[in-house]
């Protein structure tokens, strides 16, 4: 069989998997023909759904997802090995400690994860949608090779139609950004200006610019990021366009309707109530011990804050501590779950006493390190919730708009939205501002949605030393590309030094 008819077979067989059409397919079928057919029967909505569902276990997960290598990569979060388990082989110790090798199979789960989101958002393009829809797709496939840039710095492309019997191109640093700006801001215009936060929209692609201008330098040079005037300009405006957002009540963002209930998410993954299931209920289950109320039963306890983390906060910061209605008749507080744990009577549940220091990394104790809860447990449809998983959120981009006013010496206009924010989060106004303290304030406001790493290395703390963790070598800046994916494809090179 010709290439061209390899190729659209593939694309046949991808494309029935997901539509009621019974047609037999002959194997002799022209490759004009076969796009003739595909382009005539194709099943957008179901395409697009494919692509939907990519960002559900490759950020949400606790295997191979962006939030696990964000934040315990970081000082966000920390798996220590328990007597309920969780050593998995060392892959979150390796995480940790910065330790890890091109072995890891959590890498080569998130890679494969984050390149075939890239993959199924390219395949829409293949059958000739219409202007709005190749728009969608090409956002969505921009936000994964995001990234795969931020973690990899590698980010395999194709064209659509390109040889899938051919290696792929890949773009490198500076090269991948430049290419990920361009394709987002040639769709912006053409995405729509309202919608679900769910769905890729202008807010959204306004949210995704910002955060590449604001991390441009870091993919120039990650040891030595040099902050464009420029790029930083582009940060201020793109988040000054985003239309129809505003700072709200901090919980509200991460309640079961937080869809409906927030003004500030700009970009989510969908959680359909009682109809489908997403990765949501895994981040509840390594969080809570067995003893503990879940909304479908005993949990596999195993994540747990570093210390560093809690001490961010102030006292009467409701990101630390806030009395929840959902959560509280249970029992237990939204912020962080700290020392003796209570049952939905009030009466002290026997053993369950969380402490905040961490003695060791392998062999910890069940109730070792505080056990944060931020997205409030969906009671009413257990297994299935309704929470939106927060990609982007208002607050983020507005600190990201701080920053770059910091970095460009307006340090007076960049303390007033930080202030604005602490206001609404309980806490009183800070009097000046620099960047270990704006490092801080994105470490309290974003604490486990997945930003850590990326903040730190930015900030250029990544490499230093916290609870279980010493100081590391500047490859770890980078995760290492799985060796068979190396020898698979020419235009990728090992990442240096692993």
């Amino acid at each position: 069989m010709k290439r061209s008819k390899i190729i659209y077979a593939l694309s046949l067989a991808a494309l029935f998997s997901c539509t009621d059409l019974d047609e037999e397919l002959k194997s002799d079928l022209p490759a004009a023909k076969a796009k003739e057919f595909l382009n005539a029967n194709v099943d957008f909505s179901s395409l697009m759904e494919t692509v939907y569902r990519d960002f559900d276990s490759r950020f949400i997960q606790h295997a191979g997802c962006v939030w696990l290598f964000q934040e315990i990569s970081a000082d966000g979060a920390i798996v220590p090995s328990r007597p309920s388990g969780w050593d998995n082989g060392g892959v979150y110790r390796q995480l940790h400690t910065h330790t890890w090798v091109p072995q890891n199979p959590y890498i080569q789960s998130l890679w494969n994860g984050l390149n075939k989101g890239i993959f199924d958002a390219t395949n829409v393009l293949n059958f000739d949608p219409t202007q709005e829809l190749a728009a969608e797709a090409r956002f969505l496939r921009a936000f994964f090779m995001y990234n795969v840039l931020d973690l990899f710095n590698q980010v395999p492309f194709r064209e659509p139609g390109d040889n899938l019997l051919e290696p792929s191109t890949v773009l490198k640093g500076a090269e991948a950004t430049d290419f990920i700006i361009s394709e987002v801001e040639e769709v912006l215009p053409l995405l729509t200006q309202g919608g679900p936060a769910y769905r890729a929209s202008q807010n959204a692609a306004h949210g995704l610019l910002a955060k590449l201008y604001l991390n441009r330098a870091v993919y120039e040079n990650r040891e030595n990021p040099q902050f464009d005037q420029a790029d930083l300009d582009k940060v201020i405006e793109h988040v000054d366009a985003i239309e129809g957002k505003s700072l709200d009540f901090y919980w509200d963002s991460f309640s079961p309707n937080n869809n409906e209930a927030s003004t500030e998410l700009v970009f989510t993954i969908e959680g359909k109530g009682g109809v489908r299931s997403h990765s949501l209920w895994v981040w509840w289950h390594a969080i809570f011990p067995g003893e503990m109320t879940l909304p479908n039963g005993g949990g596999w306890n195993g994540f747990a804050s570093t210390p560093e983390v809690y001490e961010l906060f102030e006292e009467d910061d409701i990101r630390r501590y806030y009395d929840h209605p959902v959560t509280t008749p249970r029992g237990y507080n939204a912020g962080f779950l700290t020392g003796q744990q209570y049952d939905a009577d009030g009466d002290p549940i026997p053993n369950v006493v969380f402490t905040k220091e961490i003695p060791t990394i392998v062999g910890a104790s069940l109730y070792n390190g505080y056990r944060p809860v931020k997205y409030i447990p969906d009671y009413e449809n257990p297994g299935a919730a309704d929470n939106d998983i927060v990609l982007l959120r208002y607050a983020d981009l507005l600190l990201m708009k701080a920053e770059a006013l910091l970095r460009k010496g307006m340090d007076t206009e960049a303390l007033a939205i930080v202030n604005d924010i602490r206001e609404m989060r309980g806490v009183d106004a800070l009097g000046s501002l620099d960047l270990d303290v704006l490092l801080d304030e994105r470490g309290r406001e974003l604490f486990w949605e997945g930003h850590r790493r990326q903040d730190m290395v930015r900030y250029g703390k990544f490499l230093g030393s916290w609870t279980l963790k010493e100081p590391s070598d500047p490859k770890y800046l980078i995760f290492p590309i799985p060796p068979a994916d190396v020898l698979a494809n020419p235009n990728l090179d090992q990442n240096p030094d692993f």
